[in-house]
């Protein structure tokens, strides 16, 4: 019984490791991204989306939220849509195309497709607003 009890709790452990590890790996922070944005929601959550730009084209993206599950899904799934794609592309992703990549979501969380558009969107404006000349 109690062997089991430690072989249980030892893969419990190497499971939240090996999450861990897969997440920080896989989405890693960006350090000084060319553009960023950081949206709360009224519904409370936060989100943000930070974008390393070469050449108009989405390099890597980095998300966080302090949401729920379905906000994290949101989120990384608009991380993931703006990687390897080119602005003029980026600026296309909305709240249907975040859909179609996590699938169906409960009616009472729609809003989180649409708070990490609005979170993608804006960190590509955060770009363009610090590469296009101000004229005074």
């Amino acid at each position: 019984m109690i062997l089991n009890l430690v072989i249980a709790s030892a893969l419990i452990f190497a499971v939240g490791a090996i999450w861990f590890l897969l997440h920080y790996y896989g989405n890693p922070v960006i350090e000084n991204p060319q553009g960023i944005a950081k949206v709360s929601g009224n519904c409370g959550d936060t989100m943000e989306i930070g974008l390393q730009i070469e050449d108009d084209i989405v390099a890597s993206a980095h998300s966080w939220t302090d949401g729920c599950a379905y906000s994290k899904l949101c989120v990384e799934a608009a991380a993931m849509l703006a990687r390897d794609k080119h602005i003029a592309e980026v600026k296309k992703i909305n709240m249907v195309s975040i859909m179609e990549l996590v699938g169906q979501l409960p009616e009472t969380h729609l809003h989180c497709a649409q708070l990490a558009e609005i979170t993608l969107q804006k960190s590509i404006e955060d770009y363009i607003s610090k590469v296009t000349p101000h004229t005074s």
